[in-house]
């Protein structure tokens, strides 16, 4: 049955490494977590977070794989002009299988979701290639060719009661399977792929000029 040990429940979020405050909280490894699962664990308990992303724990469906670390993520920033918000959200898994599952070439494989605004000039047919190659510039610590999704492009129109100008967005869904051997001792750097998500998701709603901090 799959798991879910990131960020342990209940930890606030200023005591966690990386924020700057308090003592790191050490969850308890359960019996029988591989010591790779648990290395890609402590990786991203103490990675350091982004600034602009929210974080927080999900849980990995057990039919996925054996283990898994599910982690939520969103950023906003107020829209230029306009008293909306933009908002960005998504999900990233780092799933493990005991033996490795047909095309992740690994025990481990990462999937990954983003819900994205798009501005009304940007959807045309050009935009699910302009947000692929987008989402490719972020994913890093991949395999070459086994990055793999979809993007589609949506427009809401609101009716009835709902006074709402038409709106679109971009959503996309992700595989790869991460590099062996960027983390300490060999092991997956969970971290790293999480937080590759998360820059890639912030930077959808962020200036350029942000997407370094």
């Amino acid at each position: 049955m799959a798991e879910i040990f990131a960020f342990p429940a209940g930890t606030p979020a200023a005591t966690r490494p990386g924020d700057g405050a308090g003592a790191p909280q050490h969850p308890v490894r359960p019996r029988g977590v591989p010591d790779d699962v648990w290395a890609a664990v402590e990786s991203v308990r103490t990675m350091r977070r982004l600034d602009g992303v929210r974080y927080r724990e999900i849980p990995v469906p057990s039919t996925l794989a054996d283990f898994g670390i599910g982690v939520e993520l969103e950023s906003e920033t107020p829209d230029q002009g306009e008293s909306r918000l933009r908002l960005a959200t998504g999900w990233i898994m780092m799933l493990y299988a005991h033996e490795p599952r047909i095309g992740w070439d690994s025990n481990w494989r990462c999937v990954a979701f983003a819900r994205l605004p798009l501005e009304a000039g940007e959807n045309d047919p050009l935009a699910p290639g302009m947000y692929w190659d987008g989402m490719c510039d972020y994913v890093g610590f991949a395999e070459p060719d086994t990055v793999s999704g979809t993007v589609t492009v949506t427009r809401n129109t609101a009716f009835g009661g709902l006074d709402e100008a038409p709106s679109s967005g971009c959503e996309m869904r992700v595989s790869w399977t991460p590099l062996d051997g960027t983390g300490p001792d060999g092991t997956m750097d969970a971290g790293a792929q999480v937080n590759s998500w998360a820059a890639f998701i912030r930077s959808t709603v962020r200036p350029e000029e942000d997407d370094c901090r």
